[in-house]
């Protein structure tokens, strides 16, 4: 195995512990009364992405745009919009105003489309990701003659959590310890001093961080398998090899791995485990191209880390309920990163209500009908 791009590798995957939420990018959702809705997402574009004709579809990190998505640019900080593609003269000259810094930092690239409904809207969102996670959204409509109450929400979870963690939390983490690292909630610390969160968060950590290694450990258990009929004289059989490697990952040998200074360590602990050295020439095997394979395994989870956008909704009327999200001049912000949907699914759920003027002129005038007749009748 190639140590060297191995660890570049790995120090992409440990940004579990510390990913980063970039505050410029969002994705806008208004909803409108008659169940038509609209999604534009604002993210920073590649080069490729900003010189592209509005012809031709774009793929930016992990998100693919096709035709039907109107594009416009924006620089940070600047409301004013402009036509896509950028021009070449354009390019140049974001080169002069930012010299030595990297142009896309400092633009801004906004994708928009309208949707017949919130359904249609969720399933265009899963494809733009490349199914990275799957969103589903429901939007319900209930009359109540005063108002007309509108009841959002859309879930964004993860499809195939096993290919991309092979081995689950649960066995290093307890549910709440998983959700309170990924999303924080539920307060764990709410009642600790700030001495017993610390110890808190420091095993919460060790235990994530095992975990991480654990599934980096099983995913190469994996291709070992796969090729185990180029593991000579092997100690034990291939469905023996699974079932031990599977019990080794909770291991100190695994929890204690540093993938930063030795990846090689997976050799050592194989060896130690099997007492024997059979596995050592297929780590080796240049031939399985292993830096690749791991590559490839995780990209998805590079991706998926990378993407936090602030999540603003717009719904009808007036919202009488914003959930886990806060209200601020009529728009409702979540705070969104792909690793909150590690533990569990992630909801918006939204409440709004349209107040119907008329219905209380009508109710209004039917009163007075009613005690002007009354009084007739006395007369």
């Amino acid at each position: 195995m190639k140590t060297n791009r191995l660890l570049i590798v790995v120090a992409a995957l440990v940004l579990l512990l510390s990913s980063c939420n970039n505050k410029d990018e969002r994705m806008l959702t208004v909803v409108n009364p008659d169940g038509t809705c609209c999604r534009e997402m604002s993210f920073h574009p590649d080069a490729t992405s900003a010189l592209t004709p509005l012809s031709e579809p774009i793929e930016n990190d992990c998100m693919h745009f096709g035709t039907d998505w109107q594009r416009s640019w924006s620089v940070v900080g600047d409301s004013l919009r402009h036509p896509c593609p950028i021009t070449e003269a354009q390019w140049d000259s974001l080169r002069q105003v930012f010299p030595k810094q990297n142009i896309s930092d400092k633009i801004l690239m906004h994708t928009t489309r309208n949707f017949q409904n919130v359904s249609e809207m969720s399933d265009s969102t899963t494809n733009v990701i490349g199914h990275l996670f799957k969103a589903t959204a429901s939007l319900q409509k209930h009359f109540k003659w005063f108002y007309t109450e509108y009841a959002f929400r859309e879930t964004f979870a993860i499809t195939n959590i096993e290919q991309i963690f092979p081995t689950p939390l649960s066995r290093f983490v307890s549910a709440d310890s998983a959700s309170y690292w990924f999303t924080g909630k539920p307060n764990l610390g709410e009642s600790l001093t700030g001495a017993e969160q610390k110890e808190m968060l420091d095993e919460i950590e060790a235990n994530v961080s095992h975990w991480f290694n654990a599934c980096t450990f099983t995913y190469i258990s994996a291709v070992i398998a796969h090729h185990y009929d180029k593991v000579k004289n092997p100690p034990v059989t291939r469905e023996q090899f699974l079932a031990m490697t599977d019990s080794i990952t909770t291991s100190h040998a695994v929890r204690n791995m540093d993938l930063y200074g030795n990846i090689n360590q997976v050799k050592d602990i194989l060896q130690d485990s099997f007492h024997s050295d059979a596995y050592s020439s297929l780590l080796s095997d240049s031939t399985i191209y292993w830096s690749k394979k791991l590559e490839q395994q995780y990209t998805q989870y590079q991706y998926l880390i990378m993407m936090a956008p602030t999540l603003d909704y717009v719904m009808p009327g007036k919202v009488i309920d914003a959930g886990d999200g806060k209200i601020e001049n009529d728009v409702v912000h979540y705070k969104f990163s792909g690793e909150r949907l590690i533990p569990h699914p992630y909801d918006v759920v939204i409440i709004s209500r349209v107040t119907h003027v008329w219905a209380y002129i009508v109710t209004l005038l039917v009163i007075i009908l009613a005690a002007t007749s009354l009084l007739y009748r006395r007369k």
